[in-house]
């Protein structure tokens, strides 16, 4: 056992409020084809593989640059190219 401190996780959450105060807020949703939302990216502190859709009060609000992130991790899950098959789209979008 080592004496060291690893201050990683505090560094990154501080870039994350930095973030969210420069830039926009955004979240991760599911277009129709006429570009109506039709549910949010849900799980922040979640697995990438476990970001489920659902209602608009799970959103998940993050700075524009990690919402553009996630929402292309996203279109490349296997799910999601089903989904996507079906005539939706998956897009990062300022609120």
């Amino acid at each position: 056992m080592t004496n060291v401190i690893d201050f990683s996780a505090r560094q990154r959450d501080a870039a994350f409020q930095r973030r969210k105060i420069t830039e926009p807020p955004a979240a991760v949703v599911l277009l129709t084809q006429s570009g109506k939302i039709a549910a949010w990216a849900t799980g922040k502190g979640a697995n990438d593989d476990d970001i489920l859709f659902g209602d608009e009060e799970e959103v998940c609000w993050q700075p524009f640059t990690d919402a553009q992130v996630l929402a292309e991790k996203l279109r490349m899950h296997p799910a999601a190219l089903a989904i996507q098959l079906a005539g939706f789209s998956i897009e990062a979008v300022r609120i």
